[in-house]
């Protein structure tokens, strides 16, 4: 057998009406001697028939996209993606988003539609035989990644592609084939047509695109350095051509190594409103998101400035999990000043946060009704730091003394 498939799927390929065929990743990674991978399959079977024939022998099935004839099929503990043979028609831009899609019966006009040769090896299962039209049996065997057919048709209309491109070598260690490249160069553009959630979702895989296959060596600073070479981050909204990568290559949470990079190269004068509007923007984050990200971002910063211990903790306590570590990375003197007087607050139980106070808001509003409501938050703030200094006692009765000397 050419490539190892299991029994299962043995067994689904004699029930398609049609040959089955497994193709993409997971050939390409078997003739590379990689193990993993999706197991993708396609025929020239429509889903809606074969769909019947599979729940009647017991599979489950979901469709996936019904405009590109594809579904999920899976049995017991296995589970593949199928999609009929088609054809993709694009727009004049890069969106990612064919504009129509025509089912075909030919295997070569299936293969066509791919996007490299190595992704385009297709393993005919009822026949033990691989099916290659673009040569990319010998492109997997060299470590070579080329584009099907003409590099402008591939990646004329399809900005993920190059982006794909990018992690793929990241991930398999492989050489660009010269007109692949050259192309990728003058296509660039079309990156800014992508949505912004499949922009994040690109560039979070290539930054960890040495995690998915660790029996072999790849290096996702390899591919961190082609975004540079190929000028994409103006195509996610940065006034730059080059990031200067130092924290991504350090921190164990390598996307906020990334954006302390993209900063440190900025130096936006206001941080907050820098990541609210990149972060949104280009990568598709919710308020709650962002806001996460900019307290772990200015957590980070304001210990390297040096911050009060006690203001600092106030507004950092519940984060020091994910800001120590990349604390660490920049000053290890620093992280350790700070972790001595978070220890501290931890081994006397020293009260460090506003709901920890015997009081709340409620209290207030139903002590005191003519406090104006904006004052809330001020008033608790200090009273807090009064606990935290010893000056006042954490007692529901003491703070409310406290509030009644405030002149409203």
């Amino acid at each position: 057998m050419f490539i190892p498939v299991s029994a299962n799927l043995i067994k689904l390929s004699k029930i398609f009406p049609k040959d089955l065929y497994v193709v993409g990743g997971y050939v390409r990674n078997c003739l590379m001697g990689i193990k993993g991978g999706d197991v993708d399959l396609a025929s020239d079977v429509d889903i809606e028939e074969i769909s019947e024939i599979l729940k009647a022998n017991g599979y489950k099935v979901k469709v996936k996209n019904s405009m590109y004839n594809s579904i999920s099929i899976s049995k017991d503990a296995e589970s593949y993606e199928f999609t009929s043979f088609r054809k993709d028609f694009y727009p004049d831009n890069g969106k990612h988003c064919p504009i129509k899609v025509e089912r075909t019966s030919d295997i070569k006009e299936d293969a066509k539609r791919r996007d490299f040769t190595i992704n385009a090896i297709y393993y005919n299962i009822n026949k033990d035989e691989i099916v290659d039209y673009y040569h990319g049996v010998i492109d997997a065997k060299q470590k070579v990644l080329r584009c099907i057919g003409s590099a402008e048709e591939v990646l004329n209309y399809d900005g993920e592609r190059i982006l794909r491109m990018v992690r793929i070598v990241g991930e398999l260690g492989l050489k660009i084939d010269k007109k692949t490249l050259k192309q990728a160069f003058l296509m660039a553009k079309n990156i800014g047509d992508l949505s912004s959630s499949r922009k994040f979702a690109e560039l979070e895989k290539i930054i960890y695109c040495d995690k998915r296959y660790p029996e072999i060596k790849s290096d996702y600073m390899q591919a961190l350095s082609l975004l540079n070479r190929l000028n994409v981050w103006q195509y996610f909204g940065l006034p730059c051509k080059k990031i200067k990568y130092k924290m991504v290559k350090k921190a164990e949470d390598r996307l906020l190594g990334l954006i302390i990079d993209i900063i440190d190269t900025l130096k936006p004068e206001c941080l907050e409103t820098f990541l609210e509007e990149f972060l949104k923007k280009q990568f598709g984050f919710t308020n709650k998101q962002e806001q996460k990200v900019f307290v772990y971002i200015s957590g980070y910063y304001n210990a390297i400035n040096r911050m009060k211990n006690k203001e600092y903790f106030f507004k950092y306590f519940d984060d020091v999990h994910v800001i120590f570590p990349l604390l660490a990375k920049k000053s290890k003197r620093l992280m350790n000043k700070y972790m001595f007087f978070y220890k501290y607050i931890i081994r006397y139980g020293l009260t460090i946060r506003v709901n920890d106070l015997k009081i709340n808001k409620e209290d207030i509003s139903k002590s005191f009704p003519k406090i104006d409501n904006r004052n809330y938050d001020k008033i608790l703030e200090d009273l807090l730091s009064k606990v935290f200094d010893g000056k006042l006692p954490n007692e529901r009765e003491a703070l409310l003394q406290e509030v009644d000397k405030w002149n409203f």
